[in-house]
């Protein structure tokens, strides 16, 4: 048979009734926790809203190394690559090396730890840092 909840009672826990200042300090005690776990709650919000900024910040900053690679790899006369491996093999194929290190870094700490794991340390800011002078260099090269 189930407990019957009765105002002013706890279902099935307690025999007598709370008394009226029971009650008030049982609601003061709920209303402070409610708000607590709120700001909690609240907090884990920003925070996702934090990870998710930078995880987006990171797949955009990748893609625009994939853009420049995609024109690079079309203007050395090579079909466009369909596949990440298939972009670092084709940068290797016209002698930029350097590139093809860098995608490979970047596919990783970037596209998979930064926008997938949704990581944002040192490395992140690192490569990032690192994609955004190479694109300005090969830009200012290809202007």
């Amino acid at each position: 048979m189930a407990a019957r909840h009765r105002h002013g009672t706890m279902a099935g826990t307690l025999e007598r009734p709370l008394s009226q200042e029971e009650r008030l300090r049982k609601a003061q005690s709920l209303v402070e926790q409610g708000d607590q776990e709120f700001r909690l709650a609240d907090a884990a919000e920003a925070e996702l809203a934090i990870r998710r900024r930078a995880a987006v910040a990171c797949e955009t900053a990748f893609h625009g190394l994939v853009e420049l690679v995609d024109v690079l790899i079309e203007r050395a006369g090579k079909v466009t690559p369909d596949s990440h491996d298939q972009r670092i093999e084709a940068l290797e194929d016209i002698g930029r090396h350097d590139l093809a290190r860098l995608y490979s870094e970047a596919f990783q700490a970037l596209h998979i730890s930064g926008y997938y794991t949704q990581r944002a340390g040192r490395l992140q800011r690192d490569r990032l840092r690192e994609v955004k002078q190479t694109v300005e260099r090969e830009l200012q090269k290809l202007a």
